[in-house]
């Protein structure tokens, strides 16, 4: 057997872990003399320095910008006015010719007073809501105004059978108004009658959704206007230099025509039609709507902006009397004397 020794000066190992010393290594070692140890000194205590102490300096606390509360924002204009082209005024606006004047025409607003005009509800029409301003007769309307009545509707002074009545109106975006004449009776605060339709048939969603039958120059939501009705518009995308359109209305016998910027967009004869036409598109009317009677005219508050000129009003030859409304249901007209 082979045992492997590792061979160090003065010391073998043998493999099998354990090492073998030198018979001089069990020599005991001779005893070695330690010096004596030091005896401790006892140590006085280090004298106490008194310390003054300086009082600390009161520190200022850091200055902090000052912060400025930011500006309110501006306020929201009372009035909703629409951008308009910048016009000037129309010096023949609201004045009659000498031609005119010989043919009978009045005005019902002179660009100053309201001459043939009177409020429905209201005896002061133009402290309540109804303004003049400029030359145009205008009802302007508050942000919390929309779709309220402020001004009321106008109504003329005088009472007409037959008749022309020529007016000047302005909208602004999505606006409705309208002309109404033959009145019948009253609901709530509007005479009801026949009514010329003024809306914005761009953007009001009537005229939208109802189509020719609820655009300008029809006989709201009774007769449609014709296809060749044109509004004005302020609007940019339009073009228009002038927002400003021409109304006619003309009642001679029981002949009716509607005008619009100088085109004739409805014509249509009086009678118990009228009434059937109404009742069938959900029109609310009372039982003589549509009959011949003498009448006054009403200019309407329908809850937003709009604005009139130049009503000018003419009476002109009857061309036939007065017909009596239709009887109530169940009962029978009473034969002419």
């Amino acid at each position: 057997m082979f045992i492997a020794r590792i061979i160090i000066p003065g010391i073998f190992i043998a493999a099998t872990g354990y090492a073998q010393l030198p018979p001089s290594a069990l020599i005991p070692a001779k005893e070695i003399q330690l010096p004596p140890l030091a005896q401790p000194q006892p140590q006085q205590a280090p004298e106490l320095t008194e310390v003054k102490l300086t009082p600390p300096v009161p520190r200022t606390p850091p200055s902090h910008p000052v912060v400025k509360p930011a500006p309110e924002p501006a306020p929201m204009p009372d009035v909703v006015e629409e951008p308009e082209p910048s016009q000037p005024s129309d010096a023949s606006a609201n004045k009659l010719t000498p031609e005119e004047q010989a043919q009978g025409w009045k005005l019902l607003f002179d660009g100053k007073n309201l001459v043939g005009l009177k409020g429905v509800r209201s005896a002061t029409p133009l402290s309540t809501g109804w303004k003049i301003v400029g030359d145009e007769l205008k009802l302007p309307k508050k942000i919390m105004e929309m779709d309220k009545v402020t001004g009321g509707d106008l109504i003329t002074t005088e009472s007409y059978l037959d008749f022309e009545f020529r007016f000047q109106w302005k909208l602004s975006t999505s606006s409705n108004s309208g002309i109404r004449y033959l009145l019948t009776s009253t609901f709530g605060q509007s005479p009801a009658g026949l009514e010329y339709q003024i809306i914005d048939d761009v953007h009001n969603p009537i005229s939208l959704k109802g189509g020719r039958l609820r655009r300008s120059g029809a006989l709201d939501n009774v007769l449609p206007v014709g296809a060749n009705a044109r509004i004005n518009s302020a609007d940019p995308l339009n073009k228009i230099a002038t927002p400003w359109n021409e109304g006619r209305i003309l009642v001679q016998g029981n002949h009716v025509e509607h005008w619009l910027n100088g085109a004739k967009v409805l014509e249509f004869e009086l009678g118990p039609q009228l009434h059937a036409a109404a009742t069938k598109n959900g029109a609310r009317v009372g039982p003589g709507f549509g009959t011949k009677t003498r009448t006054q005219i009403t200019l309407l508050d329908e809850g937003t902006s709009v604005s009139f000129r130049n009503l000018k009003i003419r009476p002109i030859a009857a061309q036939q009397t007065e017909t009596p409304a239709p009887p109530p249901p169940g009962e029978k007209a009473t034969p002419a004397q």
